[in-house]
């Protein structure tokens, strides 16, 4: 990708999930090799310097579900590089970092943002978001089955 500025390649990643957001919403397949080719481009910011890794710790405003879910792409990829993932599957790691909760917007944002209580019912709704997000991503075939089986597990425990 271009050599973007950090704020550039910030706000192409919301935009990105923003269109994933609607895609969502709209039950609509999901552009998953446009994505894959952001990941690429953060990937290969924080390998240059820690500027993106900066900004999203200064909190950036916008939409705090996007928001959280580029913060949570870039946060991934700094630490699986200091894991030593490099390559494809650094890039992976970071696809999922930027997908992990993308089936929240599936659920009826009035839930999401609900101040107070939630019900039961709304919250076992909320809870089957990874489903939801796991659904959205197998849409896109047998490429990025990886992906949704991520997405799937992303609030697994270690009792099941």
């Amino acid at each position: 990708m271009n050599d973007y500025s950090t704020t550039d390649w910030y706000r192409i990643a919301q935009e990105h999930l923003t269109g994933v957001a609607l895609a969502v919403q709209r039950q609509d397949e999901l552009d998953l090799d446009a994505l894959s080719a952001l990941a690429r481009g953060i990937v290969e910011a924080v390998k240059k310097s820690d500027q993106l890794l900066v900004y999203a710790m200064s909190g950036p405003v916008g939409p705090s579900l996007i928001t959280n879910l580029v913060n949570v792409g870039i946060l991934a990829t700094k630490v699986g590089a200091g894991l030593g993932y490099y390559g494809k599957e650094l890039e992976r790691l970071t696809l999922a970092g930027l997908l992990h909760d993308i089936g929240l917007f599936a659920v009826p944002q009035s839930l999401i943002t609900k101040s107070g209580r939630l019900t039961h019912d709304e919250r076992t709704l909320i809870e089957q978001h990874p489903e939801l997000g796991y659904e959205a991503i197998r849409k896109a075939g047998q490429k990025y089955d990886w992906l949704a089986q991520v997405v799937r597990q992303a609030h697994e425990r270690w009792n099941g």
